[in-house]
């Protein structure tokens, strides 16, 4: 597990193995954000030790692999689950599997290597649906312990796509904005438009001194962005 520390912000990292997603993890006093969960058994042992008592799962979209660990952590932890409107309705819909986009990734690697991830995904893998608790619409501002988090819905990697600026200091982007790779729009649900017409011209519009944390890979300054 990983420790960044940004002014008086501690953020730990956990990276989901087979396609390298990042969990980011926040504490307030008793209370943990956790952006985009994977199960690790560091971060249960360190929400023990701290004794956290409220969990709020933060969602930056409804891919697989930012999403495995939500009801792990909610088997754990008083945990609710906050998303952007449509992010919620492809959680709770069970005629779309959460794991196609990751198993169509695995599968392509396996390919250009001779490797067997997807199998080993895919004998892993158990279907389930969530319900998000709470859900916002274009943009919605609300603290956490002193954390203040305003969010924006950003659509165009998915429909439910959304990006959170906490104390105006760290941005979580999700797979809105990455640093060395072109944001995907071809998935299902992507939209070249909306992240044209939406999500870049909200980015272009924040403070180019926060850190991006970014889906995959490390942070980064919003300023150093060649897609920015």
């Amino acid at each position: 597990m990983d420790v960044f520390q940004y002014d008086d912000i501690l953020v730990y990292r956990s990276i989901y193995a087979p396609v390298s997603s990042n969990m980011f993890v926040i504490f307030s006093g008793s209370e943990a954000i956790v952006f985009d969960p994977n199960e690790n058994e560091e971060v249960l042992k360190l929400f023990q030790e701290k004794k956290i008592q409220n969990v709020h799962i933060l969602l930056t979209h409804g891919h697989y692999d930012h999403i495995s660990g939500v009801l792990w952590l909610k088997e754990h932890f008083n945990a609710e689950v906050y998303c952007q409107e449509k992010c919620a309705d492809r959680l709770a819909n069970n005629k779309r599997p959460l794991s196609r986009l990751v198993a169509l990734v695995l599968a392509e690697q396996d390919r250009k290597d001779g490797g067997h991830r997807y199998k080993n995904f895919r004998d892993s893998y158990k279907p389930f649906t969530i319900t998000a608790d709470k859900t916002f619409d274009k943009e919605d501002l609300f603290t956490i312990g002193d954390l203040e988090v305003n969010v924006t819905s950003t659509p165009g990697h998915s429909e439910g796509s959304a990006c959170y600026v906490i104390n105006n200091k760290l941005v979580f982007t999700g797979d809105t904005l990455l640093e060395d790779n072109a944001v995907i729009l071809r998935f299902p649900g992507g939209n070249t438009e909306n992240y044209q017409n939406i999500a870049l011209p909200y980015l272009h519009s924040l403070d180019k001194n926060l850190i991006v944390m970014p889906g995959h890979g490390d942070p980064f300054v919003l300023a150093e962005s060649k897609f920015v």
